[in-house]
């Protein structure tokens, strides 16, 4: 156990030092561990590819095997399949139609629809695609693919139409609600897609944007826009119980 806990704080260390890297003597220092027994622990680690050391300056830092080890992690992840348990539960807890969906090019792709136990309920089924500029869960994984309006605009500007009456008449209305999403944290549709349908959606991100996103969605008739925004808490908490690190999701953005 003293070998594996030194590798691992031999680890930890040369990552806080980033590419610069640290000398053996540094290394050691920082660590309170005799240079002798330290330089056998890079070995190994070096062996297996998860340190490197510099040529010129024989500085330590992170090997190549510690992205493969974090990419390997990342391609065995089912984050729907993890979703899906969670999600399932809080429809039942809710009693409201709860959906998980990718963002795929301008639309978003149903993946899992959870019904309630209510009589009448939102007409959508998994597989179904629907333009996201509208929808909860397109605005919130919308609002962490674009960083401005000309590249958004670029892409959803030609051929805009507004699904019903409530929606944005142009792509600049469109892009105000994204920018809300962004705020927010979370993505509210309130008509705007379908008539006498609202939702509120919570993005699940990694380092290259939005992965998927949940939503509740329930109709209109039943509900302010207050106790729509109440379902938000349950819906973070839900899924900041299953979601695995490297993965986040959608906060508010606090002003500094």
């Amino acid at each position: 156990m003293p070998s594996v806990d030194k590798a691992l704080r031999a680890l930890l260390t040369l990552a806080g030092a980033g590419p610069a890297g640290m000398s053996l003597n540094e290394l050691a220092a920082a660590l309170s561990i005799n240079k002798s027994s330290l330089h056998v622990t890079l070995s190994a680690l070096k062996f297996r590819g998860f340190i490197s050391q510099h040529n010129e300056t024989g500085f330590y830092g992170l090997g190549s095997s510690i992205h493969t080890l974090h990419q390997s992690y990342i391609n065995n992840l089912d984050i729907i399949g993890i979703l899906r348990p969670a999600v399932r539960q809080l429809s039942v807890t809710l009693n409201e139609v709860c959906h998980v969906s990718i963002l795929d090019d301008k639309e978003i792709l149903y993946l899992e629809r959870i019904e309630s136990r209510k009589p009448i309920q939102a007409g959508t089924s998994v597989g179904m695609r629907i333009p996201a500029a509208n929808t909860a869960m397109g605005r919130i994984m919308l609002a962490h693919r674009y960083s401005g309006f000309s590249e958004f605009n670029a892409q959803f500007g030609e051929g805009y139409s507004r699904p019903c009456a409530n929606a944005p008449e142009s792509t600049e209305g469109v892009w105000r609600r994204v920018c809300e999403a962004r705020q927010a944290g979370y993505g509210l549709d309130m008509e705007e897609n379908v008539p006498g349908v609202v939702a509120i959606s919570i993005a699940v991100l990694d380092h290259t944007g939005p992965v998927a996103a949940v939503s509740v969605a329930t109709l209109a008739n039943e509900i302010t826009r207050e106790g729509l925004l109440a379902y938000e808490p349950a819906l973070r908490e839900t899924l900041a119980s299953v979601v695995p690190s490297p993965y986040w999701l959608s906060q508010p953005k606090v002003d500094t």
